[in-house]
């Protein structure tokens, strides 16, 4: 079902194209992870094995019907059916036979096997889309975390250069003889680390596209990047819908709670289809049949060849003769075979149980306990799904008072490092405040990209719940 996905995504450019650029888009990457990921094609194998057990289940309860027709050479001896003497030939036979049967009753067997293999289809179906939605957002989720990545590396780039800087013009006012030596060891040092959080951004950069390249199973061979999008940074605020409202909305929309309701009315209608075989099964049978024989004769013609005595008459003893005739046979046409030999049939069915060594009951039993667990696990795929909600809106508060106070923090850390700045260049300040002011500014800075972004899933993860587009 990845169609179901679409109102969420919109219209996907091909990946195709993504593949040739090496640059790809959250929809392409998605597009692409659908379509490649095994857990996806196994959930979609699955629906339809289901659903052909539902189309199976709706023929089995239609009238089957067969044709038989055989062909049959008999040699040897044999008595022949006109002369009733044994005779040494081959007689060659064709049978032909048309025959039907159909269940008229059987306890709801059969309708209610259908209804629970309806339902079993239909959760089927869901998990596909569950596994569909859970694998778009772990696409999602690994996008952003690239992005982040991305922006980390901006900014040790951006440190690094600063510190460059710093260590030129550090460098120069040591020659002056303005600043001592170890000042400008001491700026060495940091542009070293420096140098460090900048490979350690890279590695990080590099680590997440792996990741997200792992997820597509995409060839090694090809080069893979992703195109920034234009993000909209949102200012840290209240969700608008509140916890009642996002479970609400999600309850409708969570496939795999749709899941779990689905499989408790098969098991109802299981409990129900097994009840049905402690009952009566009553059927009905129909059967055409025709036979053609090689050995069936006609009389064609006959021949008096003279006379023999049979006997003699009473008193007189006078001999009583007969004419000896001579018949000519000739093979009974096929078409009139076939006619004159056709019968049919009709008959009814009773099965009535006596005792089936308790299988039934145990098989109805099972069925009802069956049920109560369905029932069980789809009142805990509410339960698990309001524990989630609940969860994933405290995740957002709390990303949201971490971002405000990242803010805060950079705010502060800059007027800090402007102010260090001017106290460093009227010689006010060393070196060693200015590192230090430098490095809380480059930490709260890092640390504002890494809430930022978590504030962006998390609201993603409402917007999700509410059944907004999964979009950037």
């Amino acid at each position: 079902m990845r169609f179901a996905l679409a109102w969420m995504l919109g219209f996907l450019t091909p990946a195709v194209l993504a593949a040739q650029t090496g640059t790809w888009t959250l929809e392409q990457c998605i597009d692409q992870a659908l379509k490649s990921n095994i857990d996806v094609q196994l959930a979609g194998v699955s629906a339809k094995q289901a659903e052909q057990n539902w189309r199976n289940s709706i023929a089995a309860a239609t009238p089957d019907a067969s044709i038989n027709a055989g062909q049959f050479f008999q040699s040897g001896r044999s008595i022949d059916r006109f002369t009733n003497q044994f005779v040494q030939t081959t007689v060659s036979s064709n049978n032909l036979q048309l025959q039907s049967s159909a269940v008229l009753y059987a306890g709801g067997q059969i309708r209610n096997g259908i209804k629970q293999s309806k339902y079993l289809w239909l959760a089927g179906e869901s998990d596909l889309k569950n596994m569909e939605q859970n694998t778009a957002l772990n696409v999602a989720n690994l996008f952003l975390q690239i992005i982040q990545a991305k922006e980390l590396k901006a900014s040790a780039e951006e440190t690094l250069k600063n510190t460059d800087i710093q260590l030129q013009r550090t460098r120069k006012l040591f020659d002056a003889g303005v600043v001592n030596e170890g000042q400008v060891l001491n700026l060495e040092a940091q542009k070293a680390n420096d140098q460090t959080a900048l490979t350690n951004a890279d590695n990080q950069e590099i680590l997440a596209l792996t990741n997200l390249k792992m997820l597509l199973r995409l060839p090694s061979e090809i080069a893979f990047d992703i195109v920034r999008p234009e993000i909209t940074l949102y200012k840290p605020e209240s969700y608008p819908a509140g916890q009642q409202q996002l479970f609400d909305s999600a309850i409708k929309r969570r496939p795999d709670v749709q899941a779990a309701v689905f499989r408790h009315k098969a098991a109802i209608y299981a409990r129900k289809s097994a009840r049905g075989g402690m009952l009566p099964v009553l059927s009905v049978g129909g059967n055409l049949s025709t036979v053609y024989s090689s050995n069936a004769k006609s009389v064609s013609a006959m021949t008096i060849s003279g006379f023999e005595p049979i006997g003699r008459v009473q008193g007189t003893n006078e001999i009583v003769e007969a004419p000896s005739i001579q018949y000519t046979l000739q093979t009974i046409d096929f078409n009139k075979q076939i006619k004159d030999n056709f019968g049919q049939s009709l008959g009814f069915n009773l099965s009535v149980p006596v005792y089936g060594k308790l299988q039934a009951r145990n098989t109805a039993q099972r069925a009802s306990l069956d049920e109560v667990r369905a029932k069980l696990s789809a009142e805990r795929a509410v339960q698990s799904l309001y524990t989630e909600v609940v969860s994933a809106y405290n995740n957002f508060n709390s990303a949201m008072e971490r971002y405000q106070a990242a803010i805060r923090a950079v705010d502060a850390q800059n007027r800090n490092m402007d102010f260090v700045k001017k106290r460093f260049e009227a010689g006010q300040a060393n070196v060693f405040e200015l590192q230090l002011a430098q490095t809380n500014e480059t930490t709260s800075r890092n640390n504002l990209t890494s809430v930022r972004y978590e504030y962006m899933f998390r609201k993603m993860v409402l917007d999700f719940y509410l059944g907004k587009p999964l979009t950037l």
